[in-house]
């Protein structure tokens, strides 16, 4: 795919039109960015070694990284678990990205019922409607793709979050 995206990328330097130019290299800038996200998830999925860890830890490490969000915990006992941490790690962030854009408080709280752990990252931005819940965990799908942040976004992170969580034998 590579390959004819960069045939594409010099036939639009050719172009004399810059508007049309410019619509078709933005076209082309998000095949590569689909392209790039589903490789890295492929390539880092394959190769990652089982690890044990700590769950809560794992979560709040990368709250931490959102330093000006209001992120609040509920506590919780430290919870071990035996998985892939980068790949739980690239799922989790993607959670809290999506949260912090839709939202402006986050609340994570981090349960063990039975034998299972539950985790539940909530905002308080619109959610998504209950007709698109099956929807967004498609690949490349976007509920609303007019809207601005849309750009950011290839519509493969809940996808690739929820391959992960399925992974690990949870959804």
């Amino acid at each position: 795919l590579r390959t004819p995206l960069t045939r594409i990328k010099l036939q639009l330097a050719l172009i004399k039109d810059e508007k049309i130019s410019n619509e078709l290299s933005e076209d082309v800038l998000e095949m590569e960015k689909m392209l790039n996200e589903y490789l890295q998830f492929t390539k880092t999925g394959s190769n990652e070694i089982t690890q044990k860890f700590n769950m809560v830890d794992l979560i709040k490490s990368i709250a931490k990284k959102y330093v000006n969000s209001n992120i609040e915990f509920n506590e919780t006992k430290e919870i071990d678990f035996e998985g892939r941490k980068d790949s739980l790690k690239r799922c989790f962030n993607n959670f809290f990205e999506n949260s912090l854009k839709h939202g402006n408080k986050v609340i994570v709280s981090i349960r063990v019922l039975r034998k299972e752990i539950i985790i539940n990252i909530e905002d308080n931005g619109p959610g998504i409607p209950v007709s698109e819940y099956e929807n967004v965990f498609k690949p490349f799908y976007k509920i609303d793709k007019s809207r601005s942040e849309s750009k950011n976004s290839v519509g493969l992170g809940l996808s690739i979050s929820s391959d992960i969580i399925r992974s690990h034998g949870g959804k």
